[in-house]
């Protein structure tokens, strides 16, 4: 009896898994969320707080990212979750996972460290160009 029981609760926790995987735009919302707090950040400590420029600038580069984004996430389902990834520097990294409806992603942090990884890696393949 103990047997069946366990085997209905995992059942019904794998049946709850897959009707909750968050979708696509789950996905985006969460990632240009740690996005747009990033730019914000940035654009404080550079003190480019409150201006009308700042405020029009930000605009344009969230609106290019979510554009990016659109394009460029490949959601790959698992049934009970999913994983999202992107084509960055030749290979695919992972972004973020979804399970039971909720999202873990990048933050701030470590979307600081990956656009540093970037620019230092742009930065390598323009001295070995101009070699």
């Amino acid at each position: 009896m103990k047997k069946l029981l366990t085997l209905v609760i995992i059942l019904l926790i794998a049946i709850l898994m897959t009707q909750t995987v968050p979708d696509k735009k789950a996905h985006k919302a969460v990632m240009m969320k740690a996005i747009k707090e990033y730019v914000d950040e940035e654009t404080e400590n550079h003190g480019f707080k409150g201006t009308i420029l700042t405020r029009l600038g930000k605009n344009v580069v969230n609106n290019t990212i979510e554009l990016v984004l659109g394009g460029k996430l490949k959601v790959h389902n698992y049934y009970l979750f999913n994983t999202t990834t992107m084509h960055i520097n030749g290979k695919d990294e992972l972004t973020s996972v979804g399970i039971l409806g909720h999202v873990f992603t990048f933050d701030k942090d470590m979307l600081r460290e990956r656009l540093q990884e970037a620019d230092s890696t742009e930065d390598e393949e323009e001295d070995n160009d101009e070699e």
